[in-house]
């Protein structure tokens, strides 16, 4: 594949100018009235949008997408066709962690139905995402110094960029199911709880 490594350099500087200032919104910054579900796929695709760099694709979170996570008790039912701040940070998360894990690994990594489990994680979770987008632009400005270093004129500073993030992100997957798979059934998370306490 062929590239103009101009403009993807550009690219990457305008992707670390806007990662380095990007910020998911805090728990006291999520909508605190009830919101309609356009309202809320609208808000949580103005927030990640960024994930969809396909064309083709539809945007990352759709009606029947937020439907089929009710069913599969992802997230809670809405109140009387509204959804609460819960529901938002939840679908926040959930439009995160499918870029890279499977439906069942969610519902392992994702917290109950309790607002105050709910509370903590997802200020868990947005500290994870800013020190992680962090990490990512580092780890991609030192794998992309071929294509800024106007001496290097092989062709393939770009295919190579594409590579080795594919080969990262692979990685980075293999790493999360595998953590994931370690995760305790909550039977003997309840007997670990009462050891620590012991």
């Amino acid at each position: 594949m062929q590239y103009d490594k101009q403009q993807v350099a550009e690219k990457l500087d305008r992707w670390e100018r806007f990662l380095g200032s990007y910020r998911l919104p805090e728990w006291d910054d999520l909508p605190q009235i009830d919101l309609y579900l356009d309202q809320v796929i609208a808000l949580v695709n103005r927030y990640l949008g960024f994930f969809v760099y396909d064309p083709a694709e539809e945007k990352l979170l759709t009606p029947s997408m937020v439907n089929n996570y009710v069913k599969l008790r992802l997230i809670p039912a809405p109140v009387r066709k509204k959804y609460a701040r819960k529901h938002i940070a939840l679908l926040l998360m959930i439009c995160t962690f499918k870029q890279s894990v499977s439906m069942a690994a969610m519902s392992v990594m994702l917290p109950p139905d309790d607002e105050e489990r709910i509370h903590q994680e997802y200020l868990r979770f947005t500290a994870s995402f800013l020190r992680i987008s962090k990490y990512v632009v580092q780890q991609a400005k030192t794998s992309a110094e071929p294509i800024f270093d106007v001496m290097s004129s092989s062709g393939n500073e770009v295919s190579d960029l594409v590579v080795g993030s594919s080969i990262a992100a692979s990685f980075a997957r293999l790493l999360a199911g595998k953590l994931i798979a370690l995760h305790l059934p909550p039977e003997q998370e309840a007997l670990g709880d009462v050891f620590d306490r012991e």
